[in-house]
């Protein structure tokens, strides 16, 4: 008697739709916002209780529970391999599969299922906006600034030797090295010759590029 009133209450359209929406909104929502696996078992226990409504009611049969089973595996599966949406497609074409052939009337399901889907639509696009900053989409984005106020460089700034004078180590032909305050300093000059221990200023440095021209005496 308990079993019947359990798969009467289960089978009923209003809460078989609720179950349906527990499911697909609990799969999606852990699919893309990955919550260590708590909102899957929500989603699994909506789709498990739907089942278990219509296969104590005698309707749907191994065969239907396998292709259940089938898709909660390719879900699963996602979790752990991500295979680009293949394997949830997968699973997701199983279970709604399983619901329909579940059901003694595949359009009174199919109406249940639209119903569940466009409710889980709805509540997925509202999670999105509310909580866009922990989905799965984040993990392919660098969400980290390389700016200088961080302490990231892509090269080394020697704007500082502009109008610092030195000497140049090698002949400038155009290129060469310079001593600027101490330390070695691979220079060019605007295409003029310096021989080697001239007076040297800098009066232009473009990224690495180091402009030096002779120092007049």
């Amino acid at each position: 008697m308990f079993l019947d009133n359990l798969s009467a209450f289960l089978t009923h359209p209003v809460t078989a739709t609720v179950l349906l929406m527990v499911g697909i909104i609990g799969i999606a929502l852990e699919l893309l916002f990955f919550s260590g696996g708590l909102l899957a078992l929500a989603g699994v226990a909506g789709f498990a209780l739907y089942f278990l409504g219509y296969y104590l009611a005698g309707i749907a049969g191994y065969g239907d529970l396998a292709v259940f089973i089938i898709g909660i595996v390719l879900l699963a599966l996602e979790l752990v391999v991500p295979s680009f949406g293949i394997l949830s497609v997968l699973g997701a074409i199983c279970l709604f599969g399983g619901v329909l052939l579940a059901s003694s009337d595949p359009k009174e399901a199919g109406l249940m299922l639209g119903i569940a889907l466009l409710v889980a639509i709805i509540a997925v696009s509202i999670a999105i906006k509310y909580w866009k900053h922990r989905g799965v989409w984040n993990r392919f984005i660098l969400k980290e600034q390389l700016t200088t106020s961080k302490g990231f460089v892509s090269q080394p700034d020697k704007s500082q030797l502009i109008g610092l004078t030195g000497l140049a180590l090698t002949p400038l032909r155009p290129a060469g090295t310079a001593l600027i305050q101490g330390e070695r300093v691979d220079v060019v000059t605007n295409g003029s010759f310096i021989d080697t221990q001239r007076n040297i200023i800098v009066v232009q440095v473009e990224g690495v590029r180091v402009v030096v021209k002779e120092l007049d005496s």
